[in-house]
């Protein structure tokens, strides 16, 4: 396959990307891994920090909507149904009530102090709260986490998260409130005994 016919793949809409794969169109398929793949990556990290489990969900993923392509639903938001394939893959392989062991957390927040002991205070100040952060969300459960995934980091409504998650709106709230509350205790905890 030459570059430019890679390139003039990209460029369709993900839906003629989708129709074509429901057509048998391997060039497709590999246009969507190629355009979702960073997307499905980060979030199978935070779903689960092992690497190479998240790597191989995300190829089970892919195999199975190839084998299964015929059967795909031909209006289905792509994205959408890739994390909730990829969520539902990582639960298989991990069992219904596993805990993801970490999560990769980041902050982008610049300083606005011109002192560089100050600096480095704030550095240390926020690299504290994101270990504690860190150690709060491995506690959660694998369901919260995926919630504040979803609301927080992949800036989905609730509406979406309620069906990537195949519970009602409200129990989504519900998930969500839990889990920040569950946070907010456990930050407490870490606050006060170290």
């Amino acid at each position: 396959m030459s570059y430019f016919y890679t390139n003039a793949l990209e460029d369709k809409s993900i839906e003629s990307l989708w129709s074509g794969l429901r057509s048998g169109d391997k060039s497709a398929l590999e246009a969507i891994y190629r355009q979702f793949i960073h997307d499905l990556f980060s979030f199978g990290m935070s779903l689960h920090a092992d690497e190479t489990l998240v790597k191989d969900a995300i190829q089970d993923v892919f195999i199975d909507i190839w084998n299964y392509r015929s059967k795909l639903c031909q209006d289905a938001n792509v994205k959408q149904y890739l994390f909730k394939a990829l969520s539902n893959r990582i639960h298989k392989e991990l069992g219904k009530n596993a805990k993801r062991t970490a999560l990769h957390w980041t902050t982008d927040q610049e300083s606005l102090s011109d002192s560089a002991e100050e600096i480095l205070i704030q550095n240390q100040q926020q690299s504290e709260t994101t270990a504690k952060m860190k150690v709060a969300m491995e506690k959660l459960p694998i369901r919260q986490k995926e919630v504040l995934q979803y609301l927080y980091f992949e800036k989905l409504s609730y509406e979406e998260t309620s069906k990537l998650l195949d519970i009602n709106i409200r129990s989504t709230y519900t998930l969500a409130w839990k889990a920040i509350n569950a946070l907010k205790k456990a930050i407490l905890l870490l606050v006060i005994f170290f």
